[in-house]
């Protein structure tokens, strides 16, 4: 009984050696070439975009008078921002509910509107008839 355990632990360690040995011997491949990881770090030398050990920010933020200036993302005004947010509303876009992340159109019988307050009083008295909620919830 004993050699038989044996033999399956040393049969099982062999296997896993053998799978291990295989894995680490396969060689990861990146896509990029020597010539282009070497082109690279030159870019991110040149500009900065290399992490200082010291501070663990990127060169070109702790001395940007030293490296060329980053190109800015241009910025929404504040009329597109609004726009956005008005043509949100009226596609019912819009988050409900941050714990759900449900969507004002995917709520039912909402069409992508909010609901009335006769609306919602009619749905908790469903619920109520229904056993759906306990006394004091939604008063």
């Amino acid at each position: 009984m004993k050699s038989i355990r044996q033999s399956a632990s040393i049969l099982i360690l062999s296997l896993t050696a053998a799978v291990a040995g295989h894995a680490l011997a396969a060689e990861p491949t990146t896509g990029l070439s020597r010539a282009q990881v070497l082109a690279d770090l030159a870019e991110a030398q040149r500009t900065g975009n290399i992490v200082d050990g010291e501070s663990s920010m990127p060169r070109n933020a702790l001395h940007p008078q030293q490296y060329p200036a980053q190109p800015q993302a241009q910025g929404k005004t504040r009329a597109q921002v609004i726009a956005e947010l008005e043509q949100a509303r009226a596609n019912g876009e819009m988050v409900y509910l941050e714990d759900t992340g449900m969507q004002m159109k995917s709520l039912p019988n909402s069409q992508g509107k909010p609901l009335t307050r006769a609306e919602v009083v009619a749905d908790m008295e469903k619920a109520r008839a229904a056993g759906q909620m306990q006394l004091g919830e939604g008063s």
